[in-house]
């Protein structure tokens, strides 16, 4: 009943259906055997049940509605969180290539298949909102329609998220087979788990534009769209597109996604990335949740100018309010971190810093003579400064820990990110892994701190890091990474 083999335009005739068959048939042979790749990319989506390929059949243009009632629809798919499980399990191939676009749909009249010999509702497109990963369209359906959502990728490929089909029993394992987006449908002598508007307008909530929100994660009923997590994101040597990212709790397992943009630095807030290409000194920001693998139009780059004669920012950290930067003569300035407004002083008219780090009660900072220095957020230009310890070469600080990398590129230091409590060495000259020899940089995230070697490998130690029995190789991180930064921890 739901072969979702071809799925397209409406109306359809006698000659297109009996081509949609032959290209199931195809389809099948294509696929008979499972086949793996080492070579895939990821939209960031978590998953669906039994997934059916469908061929490359044009998008409807129209669909009919009964009638019986209807509602007006906002039907929305955040295509954002895809786990690496997802992809390998089910369609590898499909994610070789990038991704262009999603589809709604729906199951339509009799006889009740999502595409199948009654083509009165098709695949109908779904519109980017933005640069982000959500897909989205309005439009009125009937109480009680039964619907699920396609991705569709640069060959015309098309991956749908919902059905039972024995024609692919073989080759997809349901995943999506139960949760609080679906209704069990009998029909046929089986089971089918569908998304389902409510049957009932006691049942529906408008939200503002007077529209039911028919939204979702891509194959899953966790929530309306992805969750606001704690970004990683690097760059990489190279003159091409080098900026990379994965959200932290996927880094040790998953291979991280490459977007389009060549910064030397890059540093992550809560929902915003910032980036400087310290060669030609330009700098410029972007939603976390916009960040591109197919366009860099999403980067708006800012002025990185300041008064007198401090010149261009050439280090910097995106904070939850501010980013915080230094220039040439070691002057500290902040800005909104929204993009807003230019910059202006941090800090009394004497503040030198080479280096700073943003946590969520102090601002950090190193001076050019390795000594470590605080200062009480929010800052503004009388703030005073506190002096902590030297011979620090690098600083980074966390929700709740401050980590200090000494002159040695072998000492690592704990504090309190507030300033409290004492420092305790996490790793020294005398305890360092091999593997890891001499640290280039740290990054801390939500559960991990970040360690990049000189060598330029990424390993990750389980906070509140207790030393070098919890130091672990990333092994799938981008090669070469030059800078690396984890996001903020999102708070209510």
């Amino acid at each position: 009943m739901f072969g979702m083999s071809v799925y397209g335009s409406t109306p359809i005739d006698a000659e297109r259906a009996v081509g949609a068959r032959a290209a199931a048939d195809a389809l099948d042979d294509a696929r008979g055997t499972p086949a793996t790749t080492t070579r895939w990319r990821r939209v960031g989506v978590v998953v669906a049940t039994s997934l059916a390929m469908v061929g490359a059949v044009p998008i409807a243009r129209s669909w009919k509605l009964g009638k019986t009632k209807t509602v007006r629809t906002r039907f929305a798919v955040d295509v954002g969180c895809l786990s690496k499980e997802t992809i390998d399990a089910h369609w590898p191939e499909f994610f070789q290539h990038d991704i262009t676009g999603a589809e709604v749909i729906l199951r339509g009249k009799p006889p009740f298949e999502f595409g199948g010999t009654n083509r009165d509702v098709g695949g109908i497109a779904l519109h980017q909102e933005g640069f982000s990963s959500i897909y989205s369209t309005v439009m009125d359906v009937n109480l009680g329609e039964q619907y699920g959502f396609a991705l569709i990728n640069a060959a015309g490929e098309r991956m749908f998220e919902l059905g039972n089909s024995a024609r692919f029993i073989n080759i997809h394992q349901p995943v999506l087979t139960e949760g609080s987006c679906l209704a069990e449908i009998n029909a046929g002598g089986t089971v089918y788990r569908n998304r389902q508007v409510p049957t009932e307008q006691s049942q529906i909530t408008l939200n503002a534009n007077g529209e039911y929100d028919a939204a979702g994660t891509w194959g899953s009923c966790a929530g309306l769209q992805c969750p606001v997590t704690v970004k990683l994101i690097a760059t990489v040597q190279g003159d091409g597109d080098n900026v990379y990212g994965i959200e932290e709790q996927k880094a040790m397992k998953e291979i991280w996604k490459k977007y389009k943009g060549h910064f030397s630095i890059v540093s992550a807030g809560v929902k915003n990335t910032w980036g400087l290409d310290t060669v030609t000194n330009r700098l410029a920001w972007t939603r976390n949740a916009d960040l591109n693998p197919y366009s860099d139009a999403n980067w708006k780059f800012v002025s990185n100018a300041n008064a007198g004669s401090s010149g261009a920012i050439k280090d910097f950290d995106a904070g939850y309010d501010d980013v915080m930067g230094v220039t040439a003569d070691d002057k500290v300035w902040q800005r909104p971190v929204s993009g807003a407004n230019s910059w202006t002083a941090a800090g009394y008219s004497g503040s030198r810093l080479i280096q700073t780090t943003l946590g969520r009660t102090q601002l950090w900072g190193v001076n050019g003579d390795n000594n470590l220095f605080r200062s009480t957020l929010p800052m503004h230009s009388e703030s005073q400064w506190v002096a902590e310890i030297g011979g620090v070469k690098q600083v980074e600080v966390g929700d709740a820990d401050c980590f200090i990398v000494l002159t040695d590129n072998k000492t690592i230091k704990r504090k309190q990110e507030n300033g409290g409590g004492t420092w305790v060495t996490v790793l020294s000259s005398t305890n360092i892994p091999a593997a890891v020899s001499a640290i280039d940089q740290v990054a801390v995230g939500e559960t991990s701190l970040w360690i990049l070697s000189t060598n330029r490998e990424l390993f990750s130690c389980k906070l509140p890091c207790n030393g070098p029995s919890e130091v672990h190789i990333v092994t799938d991180a981008p090669k070469g990474i030059m800078s690396i930064d984890a996001g903020k921890v999102p708070h209510p």
